[in-house]
């Protein structure tokens, strides 16, 4: 990873490949407008959203990689709301 600070993005998606279901919760960290993959999680839930402990212990993995002053924000649309896993 390059020096100084990068803008992390979470993003969410759930495939359907017949009857196997594919959710993902991913963290990558942004540079040069490309998303460089740093942790993720295939999620169990059928019904589409992550909750809030999965997005904490994806951050918490990011910041134990990163560090905290390497964090510039945290990017995502509004399924992320809430900040009690903001918070860490």
């Amino acid at each position: 990873m390059p020096k100084g600070k990068l803008a992390l993005c979470i993003d969410h998606t759930n495939w359907e490949f017949g009857s196997f279901e594919c959710n993902i919760l991913m963290i990558t960290a942004r540079l040069h407008g490309i998303g460089i993959p740093l942790y993720w999680e295939l999620l169990d839930n059928k019904n589409g959203n992550s909750a809030a402990l999965d997005r904490i212990d994806l951050l918490e993995k990011c910041l134990h990689l990163l560090g905290k002053d390497r964090i510039a924000c945290v990017i995502g649309d509004r399924e992320f709301i809430g900040n009690k896993w903001l918070n860490i």
